[in-house]
């Protein structure tokens, strides 16, 4: 015993040399021990390995003896040489790798060294040989490597490796130096380098699976795909390689992979080379259609013009590879159903807590079972679809429209671009199989010596031994398959499900509990729709064609008369005639036609009475009870928490009301029946078409406490395309009743104010034809408010008014309705002997002249330019309603201190005061004429 297998820095001084003998002498069996034992100590401090030569030379060296049995046979017998490398072509490499993925579970555990820094040592010890793209065994060994890493979601540390080199050695694959082979590459124009040796690989799927994925992200950092779409989006008679030049061209790049190389022709060969049964085959399609089915014209600012995937073949050649594609989709399809006829053989149910299998555990048949062979036959009965529609190619087409065989939600993930892979269709169990396989070759191997001696000598020749005895009928047993369990019992289920407790306060729940049977509810709706349009079509062509069954053709008829003769003169014989006329001839075609439209129409009426299915009473009914139940839990326990899951439910069953629900009787009254709660306002203005449907419900004043708030969201959504939604909801708004019956807090109101203002300013100086009426119910609100126990708004009332026309805002019709209700009339004044009626008392006029007098001088000294050339200019549209409101408020000053003053003597205290509130007034009014000059 030594301890140089105990440490590491012993191993790298002296046991790599010792480990190089071993390989050297071909005792390769032993190196498979040796490493099982010490490498768990070099994954946490991986360079000690990576950067010793000596060591990397080890393993090249050992996995050239074990695929290179000439090397062997040239030296040593062939019975020798089994003895010591083993009977069959890559056993020990087999072995090696039993021993990798031990480690690779192992590594995985909790407060372990983690299964990335495994895969990381191996893949960097495997990439460093020389030609190791080339070297089968090499391959053998990164194949399963990446398995495991898809496994364990582990794929993206060795993809960062893999791009590193890819990027760091471009076009570097053959014995030449980097520069050279690199330059080499440039003149002669040869298929651009990498790691795939072809153009697809046959048995490293898995490993082909990790490099596509690579060499697709190199391609999007690149952006050498998004300016190949653009040219070929640009200009429609490009062919892809002269949009490859471009691109080239445009993104200036000194390296720029051959047209074959692009990824989409890369995903394809690799389509048509991945055996039929493999378990990645469903991705490898997936990733195909992402390219081959992609809409970019919207990045670019183009319209959607069908999918850009036929741009790219065009050629005869990738013609051809288009007609292999379509043949290979039918041929697996048809693999998938023969082998769906096949009977499953259950797997062995000895394995680990976390979905993983363990060394040690017996290996049973395994056959992919027949329900993912069925759904693997309708997923590539989908993508043949895809590929044969020349539509998605021409023209953007509205999913829902498709038919179902077309699975449109699928269909939609790929056009939008989600990158998730669908693991559902991928056979998991299969490759936890082969996985376990492969981890208890070496635990046999290992075990193969003690199980040999046992059973030999102590088991079948000691019959005194009572636990020799109980061994041999253990081994018996082991010979025989394993005792089946009971058959499960599979509970009855109710036609109805029930409806969770939960689900009636959580939104989330009841959104997930009502969405499927909404769903189903629209698309019985939408089936309905489309059989009554396709019955008014088959009825429009056979209106159509039904006069067009007969028509009038010429005729010739020989008839012949006979003749008796004349007074007892014999008749030469019968008179021969021909008769030309019209008869009446039936078209055989259009008998056809008409006979397969009557056909068509007796199949779709047949269709259409026929009971709905089950499933769609079914969802009728589970919403049913659900409501009920809602309804039902709300009167028991009225919480708000109940009552936000009712109003979202009717917001959901609102969404789904479309003009196919409203063509369909049962669906239209189902869905109008829920629609009964209050605080629609929402629904109503995302969804015009519904304004008909909801607004008889949309009572705001039965929510007084929610009603600002309510007509708050009606005026952030004011815009000129909503103009008449807006005035529809404005018109259920009574403020008077609210005013008068709610008696609302003056803050209340003061920020109904400021949203009437905003709604007013957004309207604008002058108003759009189509928010007119809105603009005029929005001056109604504001004038009532403002009169509400007046003047308590006075203030924000003159304020918001000034403010908004300062920056030409407002409308000038504001103006002047605000001013009819506080008494300015504009009309011709008659001089009378009394005072002008208006809402304002004397104290709050002398109050507002002054008010208007400092904001006029303070924004007069504001600007240099208004101080130059005075407010016209800011204040030109409301100047004559100004000038209105100054003359009202001045004429009511001087007529009230006239009146008071008209019976006081000459000199009088009274008269003297009187005279210098005139000249006060007058003052006043010259600074405002002054700040408007």
């Amino acid at each position: 015993m030594t301890t140089i297998g105990h440490s590491l820095e012993k191993f790298c001084s002296d046991g790599i040399s010792l480990l190089k003998t071993l390989v050297q002498s071909r005792h390769l069996k032993a190196v498979v021990h040796i490493l099982e034992n010490i490498l768990p100590l070099v994954y946490h401090c991986q360079f000690y390995l990576l950067k010793n030569e000596q060591f990397l030379s080890c393993i090249q060296l050992f996995l050239q003896l074990d695929s290179w049995t000439q090397g062997v046979t040239q030296q040593v017998t062939q019975k020798v040489a089994q003895h010591l490398i083993g009977t069959s072509t890559w056993e020990n490499i087999k072995l090696l790798n039993s021993v990798i993925q031990a480690h690779i579970l192992e590594s995985s555990r909790p407060g372990r060294v983690g299964a990335a820094a495994v895969l990381e040592f191996w893949l960097q010890v495997l990439t460093e040989q020389n030609l190791w793209h080339r070297d089968k065994a090499v391959l053998y060994l990164l194949d399963h490597l990446c398995r495991t890493a898809f496994l364990h979601q582990q794929e993206e540390c060795l993809q960062k490796l893999l791009y590193q080199q890819h990027k760091s050695a471009l076009g570097y694959h053959g014995d030449k130096g980097l520069l050279s082979s690199l330059m080499g590459w440039i003149v002669a124009g040869n298929v651009t380098p990498s790691f795939i040796e072809g153009s697809s690989l046959t048995g490293e799927v898995w490993f082909a699976w990790l490099v596509l994925n690579m060499e697709t992200m190199f391609e999007e950092d690149s952006q050498l795909r998004r300016c190949v779409e653009h040219e070929l989006l640009s200009n429609p008679a490009y062919t892809p390689d002269q949009a490859l030049k471009k691109a080239q061209v445009r993104l200036k790049l000194q390296v720029v992979p051959s047209l074959q190389r692009l990824m989409i022709y890369r995903w394809a060969q690799q389509a048509l080379a991945t055996p039929a049964d493999h378990p990645l085959l469903p991705l490898v399609w997936q990733k195909f259609f992402q390219l081959y089915l992609r809409q970019p014209g919207p990045e670019f600012g183009l319209e959607v013009k069908g999918c850009i995937g036929r741009r790219y073949f065009h050629s005869a050649a990738h013609l051809s590879l288009l007609k292999s594609l379509r043949q290979r989709l039918v041929e697996v399809s048809d693999f998938h159903h023969a082998a769906s006829k096949a009977l499953k053989v259950p797997c062995s149910s000895s394995e680990s807590s976390d979905g993983l299998l363990t060394p040690g555990t017996p290996i049973t048949q395994y056959m992919t079972s027949p329900e993912l062979h069925t759904e693997l036959v309708r997923l590539f009965t989908v993508f043949a679809l895809w590929l044969d529609d020349e539509n998605l190619q021409k023209q953007e087409i509205y999913l829902p429209s498709l038919p179902k065989q077309y699975d449109t939600h699928r269909l939609a993930k790929i056009m939008q671009r989600q990158q998730e892979v669908w693991m559902e269709h991928v056979d998991i169990e299969r490759v936890q199989h082969e996985l376990q396989e492969e981890l208890s070759l070496w635990s046999k191997v290992k075990s193969e010596p003690a199980i040999s001696q046992n059973t030999n000598f102590s088991i079948f020749t000691d019959f005194i031994n009572p636990l020799a005895a109980r061994e041999r009928i253990l081994t018996h047993l082991r010979k025989h398959d394993a005792p089946q369990g009971a058959l499960l019992l599979v509970p009855m289920k109710a036609p109805v499900p029930d409806i969770p407790t939960e689900s009636l306060s959580d939104e989330k729940i009841s959104t997930a509990l009502v969405q499927e049977d909404l769903a189903k509810l629209q698309h019985q709706a939408k089936l309905a729709t489309v059989r009554e349009t396709q019955q008014v079509v088959l009825d429009n062509e056979l209106l159509e064609v039904l006069p067009q069954l007969y028509i009038n053709r010429e005729d010739q008829l020989s008839m012949q008369l006979e003749c008796r003769g004349k007074g007892g003169q014999p008749c030469q014989g019968p008179a021969h005639i021909t008769v030309t006329y019209s008869r009446m001839h039936k078209l055989d075609p259009v008998q056809n036609q008409i006979q397969c439209l009557k056909s068509d129409i007796k199949q779709l009426q047949a269709d259409g009475i026929k009971a709905p299915p089950q499933s769609l009473a079914e969802a009728a009914v589970h919403t049913e009870n659900f409501i009920t139940a809602l309804v039902n839990a709300y009167k028991l326990n009225p919480s708000p928490a109940i009552l936000k899951v009712g109003i979202t439910v009717f917001y959901q069953i609102v969404s789904f009301v479309c003009e196919d629900t409203q063509r369909h009787p049962p669906t239209r009254q189902f869905f109008t029946s829920c629609i009964e709660i209050l605080g629609i306002y929402k629904t109503i203005l995302l969804n015009r078409h519904l304004c008909n449907l909801l607004s008889p419900y949309f009572t705001p004043n039965a929510s007084p406490a929610e009603l600002v708030s309510l007509y708050e969201e009606v005026v952030n959504t004011l815009h000129i395309d909503s103009g008449d939604v807006i005035f529809m909801l404005l018109t259920k708004f009574d403020l008077t009743q609210w005013l008068s019956v709610t008696q609302p807090q003056f803050s209340e109101r003061s920020r109904l104010m400021a949203i009437i203002h905003k709604a007013l300013c957004t309207c604008g100086l002058e108003p759009e034809p189509e928010v007119l009426m809105p603009f005029n119910i929005f001056c109604k609100h504001w004038t009532e408010l403002l009169l509400y126990q007046f003047p308590d708004h006075y203030s924000d009332f003159l304020r918001l008014l000034m403010q908004s026309s300062s920056d030409q805002l407002l409308s000038p019709e504001c103006w002047r309705t605000s001013l009819i209700v506080l008494g300015c009339s504009p009309h011709p004044k008659i001089k009378t002997n009394k005072t002008r009626s208006i809402l304002l008392s004397p104290q709050q006029v002398d109050e507002t002249i002054e008010w208007l007098s400092k904001y006029f001088l303070k924004l007069r000294l504001s600007n240099q330019d208004f101080r130059s050339f005075g407010l016209l200019s800011k204040w030109g549209p409301y100047i004559e309603e100004i000038k209105m409101f100054w003359e009202d408020l001045i004429t009511y000053v001087i007529d009230l201190e006239l009146n008071n003053c008209s019976k006081e003597p000459v000199g009088s205290p009274r008269l003297v005061k009187g005279t210098n509130m005139y000249f006060s007034v007058m003052r006043s009014n010259q600074i405002f004429i002054q700040q408007g000059g």
